[in-house]
């Protein structure tokens, strides 16, 4: 039978006689790079995905071929290139020794981790394709998630890479992630993706072959640029390997590894196991100050779950909008729908003052520390104010919180519609910090 023939009989097999198949013995390659690399996913995974996730045992429905539970398929090198040929994507997938370490380890020692990693890749997936799609980059670039974090949004390296796609702090901020006290968008999946989405096209720009933007993604172009000279100017990964630092070496490798093992998942025998996590999710625009507390308590929702689905906010809250941009807060479809009823109630809920004698008056009507409403001129104490005038890059945020108001009470105060200044306006603000 010529090897033509025999990938489409092994494409074609019954359930029966494909498992059977795949019983041969398994030899591991050899891999110290993938050793390390497993060890650093592992961390990751326990660390996040066991916290956040019930798991259930049945798995009988995705376990289309009648695999035992310990059964440790093993299939020969020609058909596993003929599967990942049959991937279509336009990044080349070759099958070698390098290569073949990764599958091994994905899919025989590490099972459990990819376990938890294709189960989270039911929420995270979606996300990263459509993002992907949008830029007009292949779709195998979600894979690259995998192997940088375990799809762990909180994820972070020895020397500070944080997030689901592992931004340094300043390439981060060259990319246009904000990075500050209450706000890392690095662990912002749908930000993060597009900034690096835009990293992916520049590099593709430099070197024009997707496994050189993937080894630039790992090692910097300045490392993809060396490598290239030493070789004698090839622009072939394979053939500038060596002279690549030696994580980026296994890099490379670890993605076709991961891309094939997240493919063929079900002919491995391993499966995502059910989960009670809700993937159907949209966002909200919130214009105040919210805590997660005050969320969970309004929304009837788990405090753990909206940080979940929110990870780059570092305090558990949203801060103040700035510049006269919202705060996005994502949230399961339907507790969507119960925010945008419920929203009134619970900007309401956050004011300290929520039976305000003063919340009612035309806007800009204090003087001072009292004043007299109604047709009687009665006097009503109020809180303490003060003038303030607006200094250069400054917001409603950065007021509220020198003076312990919220942003609701200086717009209220001043007749604001936006949350926007302007240098050297004066503003009644109110101080509770006296």
């Amino acid at each position: 039978m010529t090897k033509y023939l025999r990938l489409l009989a092994a494409a074609a097999m019954s359930a029966t006689a494909y498992n059977a198949a795949a019983q041969a013995p398994v030899r591991e390659a050899f891999n110290p790079l993938a050793d390390e690399q497993m060890m650093r996913l592992d961390s990751l995974m326990t660390v996040f995905h066991d916290k956040h996730t019930t798991f259930k045992d049945d798995i009988s429905k995705m376990n289309v071929y009648g695999f035992d539970t310990n059964d440790i398929p093993s299939y020969p090198a020609d058909v596993i290139q003929y599967r990942l040929n049959r991937m279509e994507s336009p990044i080349p997938m070759e099958y070698n020794q390098f290569v073949k370490g990764y599958i091994d380890l994905y899919s025989i020692r590490k099972k459990k981790l990819i376990t938890h990693i294709l189960t989270w890749s039911q929420y995270y997936f979606p996300l990263f394709e459509q993002i992907l799609d949008q830029q007009g980059l292949p779709l195998e670039f979600k894979y690259l998630a995998v192997i940088e974090s375990a799809l762990n949004p909180h994820a972070q390296s020895w020397c500070g890479a944080t997030g689901l796609w592992q931004f340094m702090y300043g390439t981060g901020l060259v990319y246009g992630l904000k990075i500050n006290s209450f706000v890392d968008e690095r662990k912002d999946p749908i930000k993060a993706t597009y900034a690096a989405c835009q990293y992916f096209k520049d590099m593709y720009a430099l070197y024009g072959d997707w496994l050189l933007v993937i080894a630039a993604y790992n090692c910097g172009p300045g490392n993809v640029n060396r490598a290239i000279r030493k070789s004698g100017g090839h622009y072939n990964f394979w053939k500038i390997m060596p002279y690549l630092p030696v994580e980026t070496r296994g890099y490379v490798p670890a993605f076709i590894g991961a891309s094939y093992v997240m493919n063929y998942h079900k002919e491995h025998n391993l499966y995502p196991n059910p989960t009670v996590v809700d993937y159907v999710t949209d966002t909200v625009h919130v214009d105040s100050r919210l805590s997660f507390s005050q969320l969970s308590q309004s929304l009837q929702m788990n405090e753990d779950d909206i940080r979940l689905l929110n990870p780059s906010y570092k305090q558990s809250l949203l801060p103040y909008p700035t510049n006269a941009k919202s705060c996005v807060l994502r949230l399961p479809y339907q507790k969507c729908m119960s925010f945008t009823d419920l929203k009134e109630n619970i900007y309401t809920s956050t004011s300290q003052f929520l039976n305000n004698p003063y919340a009612s008056l035309p806007a800009g009507s204090l003087d001072g520390n009292t004043c007299k409403t109604g047709t009687s001129g009665q006097t009503i104490t109020l809180p303490k104010t003060v003038r303030y005038k607006v200094k250069r890059g400054e917001g409603l945020y950065s007021i509220a919180y020198k003076y312990g108001c919220t942003i609701q009470d200086i717009k209220r105060l001043n007749g604001l519609h936006n949350n926007a200044l302007q240098t050297g306006q004066t503003l009644t603000v109110q101080n509770n910090r006296m």
